[in-house]
């Protein structure tokens, strides 16, 4: 006999040709059932558990519950085709949706990759969306043969411009071949390297003698960005840069010229000694233009400072009584003056009313006595051949058969007797 089983029969098939068969019971029917269901149940629990030890061992997540999944950057692809992935994983971040992680992790893509993998992906290829709205240098080109560009997408440690012309000034000014300013939607009609456009600051012209050159703003630029000093106006560049300018060339280029002699016109916000002058006689300036090269003299915020930097030890004190706000009891300022006399024998050069400051190289020569005493007498081992004004003191005994006019002893008794007796400390 073949015994077949099938759903809900029992086939018997007899020796004789003839089929009999038997249905099970409604008992046997929810016996199998039930074992069907334990069966199911227990694969299930042993797939799960299976299946929450791989996701705990792949994502490193051991924390209970197990986080929601969310959607993670996979970085094993590498960053041309990475995508995001909805998954539980503990060593990336996880965003709400594919976008949003699409955008924070490959925004920069270039192949789109990652926004590619979208339910509705953009129609268009990500770095075909238009162009942005901001400029920036175009770094991947040769610089004398690049511009700027607003191209999707920016690449990172870029700087931005709002517009292609401030981008050009910015990036490109000293472009000798103007490649950057002929890309302009309305170029300069001339050669760009002679174009006539301007920039909001001055600089130097260095590439012109100083004494005819000026302060110019045109572009482009004829140097590197930062390689020269910049000014706010032409009048400051001037007065920095050619400050000492006879010809005075820079500020006869400027809008409104000086209708009066350059030399001496204004004031400068500094002051400097004054070199041209004898140092006795002379003080602080900060007159305009400089009668010196730029950095050739010292420069003080004050003529105060100017006066103790450069004249602090003048006796004279015509640079102090020279400010224009001299200290109060300052005297007078004394006007001095050198004569000089020649004769076949001597030079005699008239000493000024005050000593000076520093020995002069040679002393002055004169066969009579100065009309004015010094400062300080001067101490002699001998006596003087002629008489000075004052009684001389010397240490060596007088030769003379005259009393001393002294009326204080001598510090050693004399050699010769005095008409006078003399009063002295030994017996």
């Amino acid at each position: 006999m073949n015994i077949y089983a099938t759903i809900g029969f029992l086939l018997v098939i007899s020796t004789d040709g003839h089929t009999a068969s038997t249905a099970p019971s409604d008992n046997e029917r929810q016996l199998r059932k039930r074992k069907l269901r334990n069966t199911a149940a227990a694969t299930a629990i042993t797939t799960a558990a299976a299946d929450e030890a791989a996701i705990r061992k792949l994502s490193n997540c051991y924390e209970d519950p197990l986080p929601t999944p969310k959607w993670h950057p996979q970085y094993n692809e590498g960053w041309t085709n990475g995508f995001c992935r909805k998954t539980i994983d503990c060593n990336s971040p996880g965003y709400s949706t594919e976008l949003a992680c699409c955008k924070q992790t490959y925004g920069g893509q270039i192949s789109g990759f990652c926004l590619a993998q979208l339910p509705n992906p953009p129609t268009l290829s990500p770095t075909e969306t238009g162009g942005l709205n901001v400029f920036y240098p175009d770094y991947s080109t040769d610089w004398s043969g690049a511009s700027c560009t607003n191209t999707r997408p920016m690449p990172n440690g870029r700087p931005k411009y709002s517009t292609m012309l401030d981008c050009c000034k910015g990036a490109y000014g000293g472009q000798m071949s103007g490649k950057c300013l002929s890309m302009l939607p309305s170029p300069p009609t001339g050669s760009p390297t002679n174009s006539a456009m301007e920039v909001d600051f001055w600089y130097a012209d260095f590439d012109t003698a100083w004494d005819a050159a000026g302060c110019s703003n045109k572009l482009p630029l004829p140097y590197s960005p930062n390689d020269r000093p910049i000014y706010p106006t032409q009048l400051k560049c001037c007065e920095a840069a050619y400050g000492g300018q006879m010809s005075g060339a820079c500020l006869a280029q400027l809008p409104s010229p000086p209708t009066a002699s350059l030399v001496g016109m204004g004031v400068a916000d500094f002051w400097y000694p004054d070199y041209d002058t004898a140092w006795i006689e002379t003080g602080c300036k900060n007159e305009l233009p400089l009668p010196y090269l730029h950095g050739g003299r010292p420069q003080y915020a004050s003529p105060e400072a100017c006066c103790a930097g450069a004249y602090g030890g003048q006796v004279s004190l015509v640079c102090v009584c020279g400010m224009p706000s001299p200290p109060a009891g300052c005297p007078e300022v004394i006007q001095y003056t050198t004569t000089t006399t020649t004769t076949t024998s001597t030079v005699a050069i008239s000493s000024s009313l005050s000593p000076t400051k520093q020995p002069t190289p040679e002393p002055s020569v004169s066969g009579v006595p100065s009309s004015m005493p010094s400062e300080v007498p001067s101490v002699s081992d001998f006596p003087t051949s002629i008489p000075s004004e004052a009684p001389s003191i010397s240490l060596a005994p007088s030769t003379s058969i005259q009393p001393s006019a002294s009326i204080q002893p001598s510090p050693v008794p004399s050699s010769m007797p005095s008409e006078i007796p003399s009063v002295s400390d030994f017996p």
